[in-house]
């Protein structure tokens, strides 16, 4: 195992009556890979996933901010994304269950628009995400926080690191009171985001993350339980990581697993060991 942090993921999983992965991106993901979605269904068989949810980012209803403009999937792929999900569900659904949904960013200032999409896509809502990539700092000025290292260090020696992580910690709870009434995607996206590059600074995280599990837990959401931090250089640890796991388990959040995927290689990362005695 790669650490000790590592072995309380193997030891959840190997816990777990289905083994799933609920957080897969596809070759619709502008800054993913160019696989197919079909190498994706066939790696996860592979596996011995029973479980794959594609949850591609869903299109953005701000201007893009990040330099590549290539943050999430184009509004004329949805249509396609979702008819190919939908021909590899029938296709493979003697070998494994497919479900087809969205990571949907939370964008303060932007619920109607949000809202809107979300009502013209009502049925893939129980599969979908919802996650807080970028921040308002003014009117139509929004920063990703998970971009770069680079990016993220410029901004908060220019704001601030307080003012970044009280926006980030304002804006997670506005994403779990409900934004979208019944139409809120109930999976939290990896809600520990705003740590993805804390190896490369000191400054010590103020966010009272007991309040957001409280929040999570008092509107009935679980957590994206996501594997994609232990492959980050200055992360190194997963979403949220072993101490927070631990205290949702305790208030009965339930976890819902997830590679975060952007190549077919990926998928089920950090558990393919629990697979090794059956």
């Amino acid at each position: 195992m790669k650490n000790t942090k590592e072995s309380f993921v193997i030891l959840y999983i190997k816990e777990a009556t289905v083994l799933e992965d609920n957080h897969v991106h596809t070759n619709y993901c502008p800054h993913g890979s160019r696989y197919l979605m079909e190498e994706y269904v066939v790696e996860a068989i592979e596996k011995g996933v029973q479980k794959l949810t594609f949850t591609e980012h869903a299109p953005l209803v701000i201007d893009d901010p990040t330099p590549e403009k290539d943050s999430a999937m184009l509004e004329k792929d949805v249509s396609e994304y979702i008819e190919e999900g939908k021909r590899l569900k029938e296709k493979y659904k003697e070998k494994i269950e497919v479900n087809i949904g969205f990571e949907v960013d939370f964008i303060e200032g932007k619920e109607v628009e949000t809202a809107a999409f979300l009502e013209r896509y009502s049925d893939m809502v129980p599969y979908s995400i919802l996650s807080v990539h970028f921040l308002k700092f003014d009117e139509n000025d929004y920063f990703c926080i998970d971009y770069s290292k680079e990016a993220f260090m410029e901004k908060a020696e220019t704001a601030g690191f307080n003012k970044l992580y009280q926006l980030y910690e304002d804006t997670l709870l506005s994403a779990l009171s409900l934004p979208f009434g019944e139409l809120t995607p109930k999976t939290i996206g990896h809600i520990t985001l705003i740590n993805k590059f804390k190896r490369a600074y000191v400054f010590e995280d103020p966010i009272e993350w007991n309040q957001i599990l409280r929040k999570v837990q008092n509107n009935g959401y679980q957590l994206d339980y996501n594997f994609a931090g232990f492959d980050k250089v200055d992360y190194q640890e997963s979403y949220p990581p072993e101490e927070l796991v631990k205290e949702a388990l305790e208030l009965s959040i339930p976890l819902s697993l997830g590679s975060d995927a952007h190549q077919p290689k990926e998928v089920g990362r950090h558990f393919e060991r629990s697979l090794v005695d059956g």
